[in-house]
C-alpha cells in the first residue's frame, strides 16, 4: 500500500476533522489559516489518495440498550480464500461493528452491538455451526468502559488538547429514542460531515426538525462526537491492539492504570472488559518496536497489576461500523 506524504497544513486539517468533522471548511480554514477553497482541495485530495476513509458519528449505543461484545478466533485449516469467506460472512452481517484479521495472538476479531448476551450468544452458535472446522480457538468479552481519544500525533506540542470521549460504558443511563432519532444516527454514523438538509431531504422533514434532534441528542449524549476515520496505514503507522490480563488491585491504582495508559500520545481505543481478559489498547504507531517499547514501559510502571500480555497487530480491515444497522457512505 502506497503511503501518503502529509505536510504540516495537512495534518492541522486532519486535527480539526478528529476534534469535530462537522466544521465548515471556513471554520476549518479560520483555526488553520487557509482559505476555505484551500481546505476543501485538500480534503478532497485526501479522500482520494488517503487516509482518510470517511467521516462518521460517535453513539453512545449502550445509553439505548445496545451492547457490546467481541469475538477473538485462532483459525485452523484455512487459506486466503477461506479467510476472505470468513471474513465477508462477518463484513456483511448487520450486527456486526468492527471486522478485522491479524497477525499474533488472534488471527480475526469481530465486534457485534447486540440487545443482550442471548442474542450474542446465538450469533455465536451460527458462527461455529457454519465454521466450526476452521475453529482452533476462541475467546469472548463484553466492553465495559471505552475512550476516543483524539489523535494527538496530528498535533503540535502548542495546540495538542488532551481530551477523550467515552462512549460506552456500562454505567450509562439509558435514554428513550424514536424511531426518526434513530434514522437520523443511522444516516450520519458513516455520513458524519452529511449537512443537516440533506438528511431533512432523505427522511421528508425539514432542517430545522433535524437539528433540534442532532442537538438534543448532543445534549443528552447519545451522540458524542463528530470523527474522521483515517486509514494508519497510509499515514506510515501500524494498527495494534495489547491484550492485558491484570492481577487484583485497590481501585485507586487500577485507575491509576487506566488513566496512564489512556495518556499515552499513540493510544486510541483505551477499555475495559470483561471477559478472558482484562484490558485492551489500541495503538495507531509508526512501528512494531516503539509499539513494544510502549508495552515494556507500562509492565514496568505497573508491575504490581499487570499479570501478563498478548498483542495482534491488525492486517486488514473490512468493516467499522459504530452503529447496527447503519447505512454505509452516502453520496
Amino acid at each position: 500500500m502506497k503511503m501518503i506524504k502529509l505536510d504540516a497544513k495537512d495534518r492541522k486539517i486532519l486535527y480539526e476533522l478528529d476534534k469535530n468533522s462537522r466544521l465548515s471548511n471556513s471554520e476549518i480554514g479560520r483555526r488553520v489559516r487557509l482559505s476555505k477553497e484551500v481546505v476543501k482541495y485538500r480534503i478532497d485530495r485526501m479522500m482520494k489518495d488517503g487516509p482518510i476513509v470517511r467521516f462518521y458519528t460517535l453513539t453512545n449505543y449502550f445509553k439505548i440498550g445496545i451492547v457490546k461484545y467481541k469475538l477473538y478466533l485462532r483459525l485452523r485449516d484455512v487459506n486466503n480464500e477461506k479467510i476472505e469467506e470468513i471474513a465477508e460472512y462477518f463484513r456483511s452481517h448487520r450486527k456486526t461493528e468492527w471486522v478485522v484479521t491479524c497477525t499474533g495472538r488472534w488471527d480475526m476479531i469481530i465486534g457485534f452491538l447486540v440487545r443482550n448476551i442471548n442474542e450474542f450468544d446465538m450469533e455465536v452458535q451460527n458462527l461455529m455451526n457454519r465454521f466450526s472446522q476452521h475453529i482452533q480457538e476462541k475467546a469472548m468479552t463484553t466492553t465495559l468502559y471505552l475512550a476516543h481519544h483524539l489523535r494527538e500525533f496530528l498535533s503540535d506540542s502548542e495546540t495538542r488538547e488532551m481530551k477523550r470521549v467515552i462512549y460506552h460504558t456500562s454505567a450509562d443511563k439509558q435514554t428513550g429514542v424514536d424511531e426518526t432519532d434513530l434514522e437520523i444516527i443511522r444516516i450520519i454514523t458513516n455520513n458524519g460531515r452529511m449537512p443537516v438538509r440533506e438528511i431533512a431531504k432523505r427522511l421528508h422533514t425539514t432542517p430545522r426538525v433535524i437539528q433540534y434532534r442532532m442537538r438534543r441528542m448532543e445534549k443528552e449524549n447519545i451522540i458524542l462526537a463528530y470523527k474522521v476515520h483515517l486509514d494508519p496505514k497510509k499515514m506510515g503507522n501500524i494498527f495494534c491492539k495489547a491484550i492485558i490480563y491484570l492481577r487484583p488491585s485497590t481501585k485507586e491504582r487500577l485507575n491509576e492504570f487506566v488513566n496512564y495508559c489512556s495518556s499515552l500520545p499513540d493510544a486510541v481505543w483505551p477499555q475495559r472488559v470483561m471477559g478472558t481478559w482484562d484490558f485492551e489498547l489500541d495503538f495507531e504507531i509508526e512501528s512494531y518496536d516503539r509499539f513494544q517499547g510502549v508495552l515494556f514501559d507500562i509492565k514496568e510502571k505497573f508491575s504490581d497489576i499487570v499479570q501478563s500480555h498478548e498483542f495482534v497487530i491488525i492486517s486488514k480491515e473490512f468493516k467499522l461500523d459504530f452503529f447496527p444497522g447503519c447505512y454505509p457512505e452516502l453520496n
